[in-house]
């Protein structure tokens, strides 16, 4: 699997437009510095080719999490893999927001 990791960015509209591509990835949603991590995992989600600026911005402007303060992603050579990894990570992080796999 052959993947890239982006950099800890803002959560923010201009990050999100600016920063965010438009391939296959594991996007990770953080907060701030708490008791347990230094930029803790709230949400870990996935988005296909084409998918992850529109996905963001929508939770984005939702506004559903006031807590989500950071985000970062890995981009993954194709959905499969993509899957693949966050079910992995969601598995081994267990965010607060996501639902857990069985």
């Amino acid at each position: 699997m052959k993947v890239k990791r982006s950099s800890l960015l803002i959560y923010s509209k201009a990050s999100i437009l600016n920063y965010i591509p438009n391939t296959n990835a594991v996007y990770y949603l953080r907060g701030i510095a708490d008791e347990n991590s230094l930029y803790p995992i709230y949400y870990i989600g996935r988005a296909k080719r084409g998918q992850l600026k529109r996905i963001l911005l929508n939770e984005f402007y939702k506004n559903n999490w006031k807590d989500i303060v950071y985000i970062n992603f890995i981009e993954c050579g194709n959905d499969r893999e993509a899957k693949a990894l966050q079910k992995y990570e969601v598995l081994r992080h267990k965010p607060k927001y996501n639902f857990y796999f069985a």
